[in-house]
């Protein structure tokens, strides 16, 4: 007999996933503490995800999502360019790594344990590279947005997020304002 869906039970998974991936890691959580954190058995939780990376995926796009708007939406209060991307490499590097108990490195947990040929499920990098390309072309002066034209800039500026996370949730913490300063200097030009 097929098993039928409660509703609220999948949000109850997505709660639990993220309260425990956020303060155990993704390694150290099993699929048996996420159905006990949702009030379920384990058999019923995979009705709802078959792996417990999905549930990840699940739970992690979305709040990428909002910490990037709210990087967008804060470096937009600045006035200048300079002002406008040393919010955006510090957002990047320094407060979405250590948002919400580091929760950004589950992903890379996450994906450094998945077995050899197995890709990604689902294009969150593409995603990602393309809302940077375009908010800092928003942000550079026309005569710099050549430096930006593709999304390899933006593949690069995240593959250095991945090193952040990690170094973040080790304790690894460098000064983020200085890194900014010499991020927007090498695109910008630098200021006397």
């Amino acid at each position: 007999m097929a098993q039928v869906k409660k509703n609220g039970m999948r949000e109850a998974i997505l709660e639990s996933a993220f309260h425990l991936f956020s303060r155990k890691g993704y390694t150290a959580t099993t699929m048996a503490d996420i159905a006990r954190g949702a009030g379920m058995t384990v058999a019923n939780l995979y009705v709802y995800f078959d792996s417990k990376l999905a549930i990840l995926y699940e739970v992690y796009q979305p709040w990428l999502e909002r910490q990037l708007a709210s990087l967008a939406a804060s470096s937009r209060k600045f006035r200048t360019p300079r002002s406008k991307l040393r919010r955006v490499f510090i957002g990047l590097w320094g407060d979405i790594p250590s948002a919400d108990h580091s929760f950004a490195n589950a992903l890379i947990e996450a994906l450094s344990s998945v077995p050899e040929g197995v890709g990604k499920s689902n294009n969150l990098l593409a995603q990602v590279e393309a809302f940077l390309t375009g908010l800092l072309a928003d942000i550079l002066p026309a005569e710099r947005a050549e430096l930006i034209n593709n999304d390899l800039f933006s593949h690069i500026l995240w593959m250095a997020f991945d090193g952040f996370v990690i170094n973040q949730r080790i304790g690894d913490v460098r000064p983020i304002d200085a890194v900014a300063d010499i991020m927007t200097d090498l695109l910008l030009g630098k200021t006397d």
